[in-house]
């Protein structure tokens, strides 16, 4: 998610934003609904298509309660893939969806609860093909397996449901938020934004961070309208003088990472660095600002992969929103045509930090937005029309001194507090921990530390602990103290990357 409107830009230096001319945009070609790389290496299940020919057990994780929300998601509940089929009436607002659920029990268990919306109804529900009684009360969906499931036993549950989606009040104080889940348009479209949770009014889930899943979806609309989410676009057919737009997602996803978006989209596919495919969604009236965004994509990418080695994913592409959106739901951002360049690279930095390594609770934010932060203050300063000076004077002079300020407000990083969810203090104190260690670690050491993390980790959940040795084991040097210190402290901390220094101010 990128930072609130206003905040990012009122420490950015004159020109910041004036990107030098981006590399082509490969090969593109649009319809109407109906650079120097490394090489790529995409996963394995990249061409696999749906059906059972991905191991579902590849979207096994391991749910805990969440230390920040511990309303959403159920710990012994472990959903290992979605597959959903949703018709969108965009003249009644209406969503008609059939959710199939495979899920492997945790722990040992005789039910599995699931988040769904109080304002959705809940049709039917089968497990393993028989009826099911389940309890729909508030936003929980109980669903008996019927038995005691051991410790990995797995079930298919099937949910058929209805509804108008709505949004839900978000746990933020940011104003460019109004609300979490998916929201209907004026218009008749429908899309969602779901951080830190929201996913539940558009489908029955387990809507925390630390389970992940796989995911095929799709989406029937009626013609001249497309149905978009994040994975591989299988393509679109008709039935029935609607189309039906069919998607696969071979990698473990976050239920806050699925994208979805229902609208009158105009699709445009290109070829990017090392032959990445490349996928666009955007409004016509928009086409002219999403044009400039996606001339930008490859430059983008080239950028991050010098940094943090290949693209994580195999396939990328945006769905461009005329509302104020910046979210890096995983393999499809979802973005605003109306922000600028830099804000596009930040949730392309989320595909490494925080789509293909991603926090387990939400006290692990900082593990996303500081390092998709610290990516765009990169971009920012070798970008700078007038010269920004070096990254360690950009950082001395618009994000140091801040920091004290935010820590006040919005609590220290690692600590934040719940009702301030996505507050400047997330993205900026711990920007400035890395910029620490990349001055102890040098260039090489640094950039081949967070290669090393986002690929290591890819698919899993992770949290400050596994950070800390993860750094340690893969430079040689335990920076414990300092990583802690700027985590933690409710003042800038003074302590250095080597521990000198004290802890606080």
């Amino acid at each position: 998610m990128g930072a609130a409107a206003g905040q990012t830009h009122s420490t950015t230096p004159s020109g910041a934003r004036t990107p030098a001319a981006p590399g082509g945009a490969g090969t593109p070609s649009s319809a109407a609904p109906s650079a120097d790389a490394p090489t790529a290496t995409p996963s394995a299940s990249a061409a696999a298509p749906p059906g059972g020919a991905v191991d579902p057990a590849t979207g096994a994780s391991h749910p805990v309660v969440d230390d920040v929300y511990p309303q959403y998601g159920d710990p012994a509940t472990d959903v290992l893939h979605y597959g959903l089929d949703l018709h969108w009436d965009p003249a009644a607002k209406m969503l008609t969806g059939t959710a199939t659920l495979t899920i492997r029990a945790a722990q040992p268990t005789d039910r599995f609860v699931l988040d769904l919306a109080g304002t959705m109804t809940s049709d039917s529900v089968q497990v393993d093909g028989a009826a099911a009684a389940a309890a729909h009360a508030g936003d929980r969906l109980t669903v008996p397996v019927g038995k005691q499931l051991p410790a990995g036993g797995t079930a298919s549950v099937v949910i058929a449901y209805h509804g108008t989606p709505q949004l839900v009040p978000p746990p933020m104080t940011r104003p460019d938020i109004p609300g979490v889940g998916a929201q209907v348009t004026a218009s008749g479209g429908v899309w969602a934004q779901q951080e830190p949770y929201g996913a539940f009014t558009w489908f029955p889930c387990n809507d925390q961070p630390s389970d992940k899943a796989l995911y095929d979806v799709t989406i029937t609309a009626p013609d001249g309208w497309a149905g978009v989410t994040g994975g591989t676009f299988q393509g679109r057919t008709e039935a029935n003088g609607s189309g039906v737009y069919k998607w696969h997602q071979p990698d473990p996803v976050s239920t806050y990472l699925v994208a979805f978006s229902v609208d009158r989209f105009q699709e445009e596919t290109a070829t990017g660095p090392h032959g990445l495919p490349l996928t666009y969604w955007y409004l016509p009236a928009d086409a002219a600002a999403a044009h400039q965004l996606i001339a930008a994509v490859p430059e983008v990418i080239t950028f991050l992969e010098q940094r943090y080695g290949p693209y994580p994913f195999p396939t990328a592409g945006v769905l461009f929103r005329p509302d104020r959106v910046g979210m890096e739901t995983q393999t499809m951002i979802t973005l605003s045509t109306r922000l600028p360049v830099d804000d596009l690279l930040h949730e392309f930095a989320h595909q490494w930090f925080g789509d293909a390594v991603t926090p387990t609770t939400w006290s692990g934010l900082w593990l996303n937005e500081g390092f998709a932060m610290y990516s765009q203050f990169m971009w920012d300063v070798a970008h700078a029309a007038g010269g920004a000076g070096t990254l360690d004077d950009f950082m001395t002079t618009h994000v140091l001194p801040v920091d004290q300020s935010l820590r006040q407000q919005d609590g220290p990083p690692g600590h934040f507090k719940p009702t301030h969810f996505a507050s400047t203090n997330v993205y900026y104190c711990p920007a400035l921990m890395l910029n620490g260690l990349h001055d102890a670690l040098g260039d090489k050491a640094f950039y081949q530390l967070l290669n090393d993390w986002a690929h290591k980790n890819k698919g899993t959940n992770q949290d400050r602990a596994a950070f800390i040795a993860f750094v340690k084991a893969d430079t040689g040097k335990d920076f414990s103290a300092y990583i802690n210190a700027w985590l933690d402290s409710p003042t800038t901390p003074t302590i250095k990357a080597d521990g000198s220094g004290g802890t606080t101010v």
